[in-house]
């Protein structure tokens, strides 16, 4: 039964994968290390809408999510103390792409795994395409002028967020 679950679960990532790749960029904002973060404005599971203009002046973490990821799962603590850690000199946002998945597992994820900062519900994945998101997690590191300074494709440990932050930071 284990099996037959892990399975199950090692399919719909692959297949996620797949159709995420197909998504078409829009043109001028696809994002990319050195070029301007592309603009959003996405609604939080508080009922918020958060925008990216709103986070200009401080660094910004981009973390692109789903609650079935299981490397998403691993993260999850790291970022959860990079927040308590780094909370007023850096501003961290999750971004859950809701198109592939449940708002009840989004809820159960967060709530599993304590997470205290804003959770952005990305319902279209348009969020996701315009950053070119085929892996998850994704994270994304903004400078203060809304510039992409850095990515990470895969799930990161406390280390390396750490020395990224710290590096955003110097900027």
């Amino acid at each position: 039964m284990m099996k037959r679950k892990g399975m199950l679960l090692l399919l719909v990532a692959l297949v996620s994968l797949v159709l995420y790749s197909k998504l078409p960029a829009r043109p001028g904002t696809a994002a990319k290390i050195g070029a301007q973060a592309p603009a959003f404005a996405l609604t939080a599971l508080d009922g918020q809408t958060y925008t990216s203009e709103q986070f200009r002046g401080k660094p910004l973490i981009i973390n692109f999510w789903a609650s079935w990821c299981e490397p998403c799962k691993a993260e999850a603590p790291a970022l959860v103390r990079l927040y308590e850690r780094y909370q007023g000199q850096v501003e961290l946002v999750a971004v859950n792409i809701t198109a592939k998945d449940r708002l009840e597992s989004v809820q159960a994820f967060v709530s599993e795994h304590g997470l205290p900062f804003p959770v952005l519900l990305d319902e279209r994945a348009e969020t996701a395409q315009a950053y070119r998101i085929v892996p998850i997690p994704t994270t994304y590191l903004v400078d203060r002028s809304g510039m992409i300074v850095d990515k990470i494709t895969g799930a990161a440990d406390y280390a390396t967020f750490e020395k990224k932050i710290t590096a955003l930071l110097r900027r």
